[in-house]
């Protein structure tokens, strides 16, 4: 059955509009003090945040003398490598050891030598020298043995023999000589 409603239309209204604002009032109080309790939280996490960024600060000092050690062992460690690599640029690729041990992979037996001299002349360039070498073989065959290998290494490009003669003070068969050889440098190997 329906209820009957006995007051007027304007009354309802009225009372339908002050239910809507009570309402609407206690949302707006609601929200307010959600504003009130939300910025109260954030100042508290502000001073939060400034305590731990006071007590890091103190902190910092500690660490700013090793901070100025690492940047200077920075600074140190750029300006060896700068010298490392201008002493790779002006070191020749060859080197005496080098040469002689590729040198003396190549020589036969009984061969020895006197001496060895090692020139990087100007014109060729850091991956060019050559070197002279002075000995003595038991024959001539050894010599041309000897100046055969050096032709076929990969160590060396141009062998040349300058001289060959026979040792006055011993037997006819054992002989002096000079080489001159162009040495090569190695191709860098591959890191």
């Amino acid at each position: 059955m329906r209820e009957l409603e006995f007051l007027p239309a304007d009354y309802i209204r009225a009372r339908c509009q002050r239910r809507v604002g009570f309402i609407r009032s206690w949302l707006l109080l609601a929200l307010g003090m959600a504003m009130v309790l939300w910025s109260l939280q954030m100042g508290a996490w502000v001073r939060d945040a400034r305590a731990e960024l006071e007590a890091l600060e103190g902190a910092g000092s500690a660490v700013d003398a090793d901070m100025t050690k690492v940047r200077h062992l920075r600074t140190e460690t750029q300006a060896y490598s700068r010298r490392l690599e201008l002493l790779k640029t002006l070191r020749p690729q060859i080197t005496v050891t080098d040469a002689m041990a590729a040198l003396s992979r190549l020589l036969p037996e009984g061969i020895t030598l006197d001496e060895a001299d090692l020139d990087h002349p100007e014109r060729s360039g850091r991956d060019r020298a050559t070197i002279r070498v002075c000995g003595t073989a038991p024959t001539e065959a050894a010599v041309t043995q000897a100046l055969a290998a050096m032709e076929a290494s990969d160590a060396f490009d141009r062998a040349v023999l300058v001289e060959s003669k026979p040792l006055a003070r011993e037997s006819a068969s054992r002989r002096s000589f000079v080489i001159e050889v162009e040495v090569v440098a190695a191709p860098p190997a591959k890191e």
